[in-house]
């Protein structure tokens, strides 16, 4: 018997090797890895992970589900207890058995970020670490297809591949990173420019997580030339989401222009979109073509097109109704073929209502808009930011190593509020780099801190710091409310020279904005939308501050 189960066992060893030594490419060596071992454990995917203690992060390598292989290169932020427990198994344990994965916080975290590709359900894990005598290499998760699947003889078979697997994993991904490195080269030798600018493109991080929906339409207008409306906060990233959107078009290799509508001067913008001829203006010694023309063809991307002035929102609005433009001084009409992608930080529906932006135009505009989510509404997505921002920062520092994320850091972060979204949060990190290169970065340190309140609190936005009515009086913080009812029906107050204090002007500020909206705090024309912040962000605050709201407490 024990000469029948040895042979057993080398001819399970054997089939292993051949499996996991049928090609050097990761992806497909994988996929004969999964279905080698399908045949003696009863599992419904393989994925691999590690340790990142750096980002204080399990990093998901990739998946194989259904004999498919999904490169993942995903980071899911752990709390310290989770962190302990790995670091723990990596050093006491080879195989770790969970006959349920709602059993610890880790194999939650993992059956929840897989769940786009494996329906999220109970199941069984059975874990084993890959290491050579350098250290880990990371974690080879065997998911069950049902609960409690995994038995003490699955356990013993893993193991016995253990020093095979490792071996071929590092031989795997290294073969993988030199492949990739000769890709490039030929690519860069050949000199193709324009593959080697996608390449060095910021990658759209968070596209299966917080930025998930805004991808999935982005890939429904594959193909499609209709205009596309990029809504979102300052800092969100609509130029990405703009880019994306024009590599999936039928115009890809087709001119693709960029203006920002807010940075052109009033007097300027129609010669700058539309053109001129000469003698049109002072200076225009020849004519020239606009924008419009220039992406004849092709797309123009109009950022900040909230900002457009009344009259080239005219000229704009006859360009999408006819496909023509005529130029700033001539009297020629010229005709243009131009996909537009628009994109801004305004609500474009309260200007309408305000008179402030044509509602024809709106409307030519709003065939397909795309609401980009704010940082904080995707906080998933800040560790993978971090370690993105930090790896590329220091590469332009040219640090000699990437510094470490300092373990308190990242609560903080994730607690924070972000008004001014992924662009604050890469400012925020060179910062870091600059002040402490050697690490490690304690990045909650750089946050803005504000009175009363801690790094990681969220803060209101002082964007008409011209309203501020510079007398003191007792805060309301101190839990007197009445004040602010006598705010809201005395806007004068008390008169002193002394300056107030940071509470006292928050206070009146806000109270200003309560008490020129009637009250009203949410929607168009409340005080959230004067003062430039999240509704709830405004309601937070108030509660800090003590002033009551509600239409009728803030007015009686």
């Amino acid at each position: 018997m024990a000469q029948s189960s040895l042979k057993d066992d080398f001819d399970f060893f054997r089939q292993a090797v051949h499996a996991i030594s049928s090609t050097l490419n990761l992806e497909q060596a994988m996929v004969s890895i999964f279905h080698f071992l399908k045949r003696h454990f009863p599992l419904e995917a393989v994925s691999m992970h590690s340790l990142s203690l750096r980002m204080s992060a399990l990093h998901l390598l990739f998946l194989v589900i259904r004999g498919r292989f999904h490169y993942l290169d995903e980071l899911i932020p752990l709390g310290e207890g989770a962190v302990n427990y790995l670091q723990n198994l990596e050093r006491e344990v080879r195989i770790t058995s969970k006959p349920h994965s709602e059993q610890t916080e880790v194999s939650k975290l993992h059956s929840l970020a897989i769940s786009p590709y494996l329906p999220q359900k109970d199941r069984a894990y059975l874990v084993a670490l890959l290491s050579t005598e350098q250290g880990p290499v990371g974690h080879l998760a065997l998911i069950g297809s049902r609960p409690g699947c995994f038995n003490a003889e699955h356990e013993r078979k893993l193991d016995i591949l253990i020093p095979v697997l490792s071996l071929a994993m590092i031989n795997l991904q290294s073969h993988r990173e030199v492949t990739e490195l000769q890709r490039r080269l030929e690519i860069a030798n050949l000199g193709l420019a324009a593959e080697m600018r996608r390449l060095s493109e910021t990658p759209m991080i968070g596209a299966r997580h917080g930025l998930r929906r805004v991808m999935d339409a982005v890939a429904q207008l594959a193909g499609r030339d209709v205009p596309v409306l990029i809504l979102g906060e300052t800092g969100t990233g609509k130029e990405l989401i703009a880019n994306a959107i024009h590599r999936v078009s039928s115009r890809h290799e087709a001119p693709y222009l960029k203006v920002n509508c807010g940075a052109i001067p009033d007097t300027l913008i129609d010669s700058e979109l539309f053109g001129h001829e000469k003698g049109a203006f002072t200076g225009a010694v020849t004519g020239r073509p606009g924008r419009f023309e220039q992406a004849h063809g092709g797309t123009l991307f109009l950022d900040e097109v909230g900002d457009m002035p009344p009259h080239a929102q005219t000229r704009f609005l006859r360009v999408l109704q006819d496909g023509i433009i005529q130029r700033v001084g001539g009297s020629r009409v010229r005709s243009v073929d131009v996909r537009i992608i628009a994109a801004t930080h305004r609500n474009l529906k309260a200007m309408v209502e305000a008179g402030t932006f044509r509602e024809d135009l709106y409307y030519r505009l709003n065939v397909f808009p795309l609401a980009i989510p704010s940082l904080r509404e995707r906080s998933q997505d800040i560790p993978s930011l971090i370690h993105y921002y930090v790896g590329r920062i220091s590469r332009r520092l040219r640090l000699s190593q990437t510094p470490q994320l300092d373990a308190e850091s990242l609560p903080k972060l994730l607690a924070y509020s972000w008004p001014g979204n992924v662009r604050e949060l890469e400012n925020l990190v060179e910062r870091a780099l600059i002040l402490n290169p050697q690490g490690p970065l304690r990045l909650h340190t750089h946050l803005p801190l504000e009175s009363g309140s801690k790094a990681g609190e969220p803060m209101v936005e002082m964007t008409q710091p011209q309203l501020v009515v510079s007398h003191p009086r007792k805060s309301p913080a101190n839990g007197d409310k009445s004040l602010a009812r006598e705010f809201l029906s005395d806007p004068t107050g008390p008169s002193n020279d002394s300056l107030p204090t940071l509470d006292q002007a928050m206070t009146d500020h806000i109270l200003h904005a309560l008490r020129q909206c009637g009250g009203k705090i949410h929607g168009p024309k409340g005080a959230a939308e004067v003062l430039g912040v999240n509704p709830s962000t405004l309601r937070k605050r108030m509660d800090k501050l003590g002033i009551p709201y509600g239409r009728k407490r803030a007015c009686g």
